[in-house]
């Protein structure tokens, strides 16, 4: 719904005097209690903050939050309905701050040639180096004092089982080293293996050394021998080990599918090779409302060889209110597990929480981290020795509090890598595979099936102060809201945005539901690259059946 084009004014009210029928966005006062930005045509309303807009056309309001910092470019993604945009999801940009940025890491199965830099060392200047298209050649003449190159790349070192596989020519045989941020501090590498040039074409495997920091890999160290040499390295690439073998899984909200038609879902799930079920277990005054059933259900699913999981989920869950009801819903199925013969237990308990899918005015962002932890917290204890899997969007792989808990505190994690382009599918998945294989637990990359919704992405930009503007930031007693219009407007008072650009979302980069051949065929791929990390616990298909 849309304010008049006359004058216009932005209320902030407590939400039950709040007016009903006009633009409005809900925010929650420094006291806890619930508020409410309106836009209408009166210049004041009993028990509220009023602000006169001028001749606005308001489209829509959406509050940013208390704690958010406003950056130079803000994307608002949403469905535009009735004449109004709806706001489902914020992207504050950050801009860049002279910092370097983080590395890539090592990429798989590709010449690293291509993108390194070579540099030779030796006080008696003997080597001659040169990197070219892909292909290093190196001449070294006899000497007695250590010569050689340094290979270095804009990356860090996955964790997963891997050689770096070299494939040269030429005559001599070269010492290959690698180096961390500590070894080359102190001029010092890790030996990895020789390279025996011979004349003909060769190929060597070489070991990366166990004692490595590969996050904060520098270069790698190739050794001219003293008697002299020349060698051509036509390619190097770091190539995973053979994978192990990990199930497939795959989520069933409907609960009468196991419950009515148990049978049914057994025979789809082998037919589509999926070892892992996680199902909907109703539950009733603190306990498996039918034990009996859950428990021949998964002695069925058993024999077939497949698992079987209790899922749980509301964002609500991380809501100290809400903590000792979730906790008690762990010991409900602590419980059953306990009381099962060991073919009838369930293999875990996966918590599908997503609390940053609460509005702000129900969760500040400034308290999110801290209460998924609490709530982590109260899961395992009630839990007990019965596993326990998390589910968490990729983006979680920078934000160390919540890694940190999910170590303290979980079994496994299910990361919801909802990407179809197979590289970005990598890159989202190797921070918490890397994660994994340093804190011992399971990690299991989800991917999306099902169909989303068709929504609008709006890229906002800062404009100069006083301009008029498509979008006007306005700071009320400590809450930021933001007014979308529809006609450009100047205020003194707002910091104003203009619409760069608007595009469509699809869902066709996050969603393989228009193409689910293309998803069967991808698979086996990702699983050999995935199944080289240690703790890899296979690949999570949301909406496939």
């Amino acid at each position: 719904m849309s304010a008049p084009a006359h004058a216009a004014f932005l209320h902030l009210c407590p939400a039950q005097s709040a007016p009903s029928g006009v633009p409005s966005a809900k925010a929650r006062g420094a006291d806890g209690k619930e508020l409410r930005f309106v836009v209408t045509g009166a210049a004041a309303l009993p028990g509220c903050r009023s602000l006169a807009l001028g001749a606005a056309q308001v489209e829509t309001l959406h509050v940013l939050g208390a704690d958010a910092t406003p950056t130079p470019t803000i994307l608002l993604q949403g469905e535009a309905r009735d004449g109004s945009f709806a706001v489902s999801e914020q992207t504050l940009v950050p801009e860049g701050d002279g910092q370097p940025s983080k590395p890539a890491s090592m990429p798989l199965r590709t010449n690293l040639l291509d993108r390194m830099q070579v540099r030779a060392y030796g006080v008696e200047e003997r080597v001659q180096a040169r990197l070219d298209q892909g292909r290093l050649r190196i001449d070294c003449r006899a000497g007695s004092r250590p010569a050689g190159v340094l290979l270095t790349g804009p990356w860090t070192i996955p964790r997963l089982r891997a050689q770096l596989v070299a494939r040269h020519s030429g005559k001599g045989q070269f010492t290959w080293q690698a180096a961390d941020a500590a070894g080359a501090a102190r001029e010092s590498a890790l030996d990895m293996g020789q390279l025996s040039a011979k004349g003909g074409a060769g190929s060597t495997r070489l070991a990366l050394p166990a004692a490595l920091d590969r996050g904060n890999w520098r270069h790698f160290v190739l050794a001219c021998p003293a008697a002299g040499g020349s060698l051509a390295l036509d390619s190097l690439v770091l190539e995973p080990d053979a994978p192990d073998a990990a199930p497939r899984s795959t989520w069933i909200w409907d609960r009468s599918a196991w419950l009515e038609r148990g049978e049914e879902l057994l025979d789809w799930a082998a037919r589509e090779r999926i070892g892992e079920l996680f199902i909907v277990v109703p539950l009733e005054q603190g306990r498996i409302k039918d034990p009996e059933l859950l428990s021949a259900f998964v002695r069925r699913a058993g024999q077939r060889g497949i698992g079987i999981s209790a899922v749980e989920g509301d964002p609500h869950m991380v809501l100290p209110g809400e903590r000792a009801a979730t906790a008690a819903r762990a010991r409900a199925y602590a419980a059953y597990n306990a009381a099962a013969e060991p073919a009838a237990r369930l293999k875990s308990i996966q918590f599908d929480i997503e609390p940053y899918l609460l509005p702000e005015h129900v969760l500040p962002a400034a308290r999110l981290d801290a209460e998924y932890v609490a709530t982590l917290a109260a899961l395992r204890e009630a839990a007990g020795g019965m596993p326990l899997e998390f589910v968490v969007p990729f983006w979680w792989g920078e934000r160390q509090a919540l890694l940190d808990g999910l170590a303290r505190h979980a079994d496994a994690v299910s990361v919801m890598d909802y990407r179809t382009d197979p590289e970005q599918i990598l890159a989202f998945a190797i921070p918490f595979l890397d994660w994994g294989a340093a804190s011992g637990k399971r990690v299991r990359i989800a991917l999306e099936a099902g169909p989303l919704p068709f929504e609008t992405q709006r890229r906002y930009r800062r404009a100069p102060i006083g301009a008029a503007s498509d979008m006007l930031l306005f700071t009320i007693e400590g809450q930021q809201v933001a007014v979308l219009l529809r006609q450009p407007l100047a205020h003194p008072r707002a910091l104003p945005y203009q619409l760069i650009d608007s595009r469509p979302i699809d869902g066709s980069a996050t969603s393989f539901h228009k193409n689910k051949d293309a998803l069967r065929a991808l698979l086996p791929r990702l699983e050999a690259d995935f199944g080289a990390w240690p703790g890899f616990a296979g690949i999570a298909l949301h909406e496939w059946r």
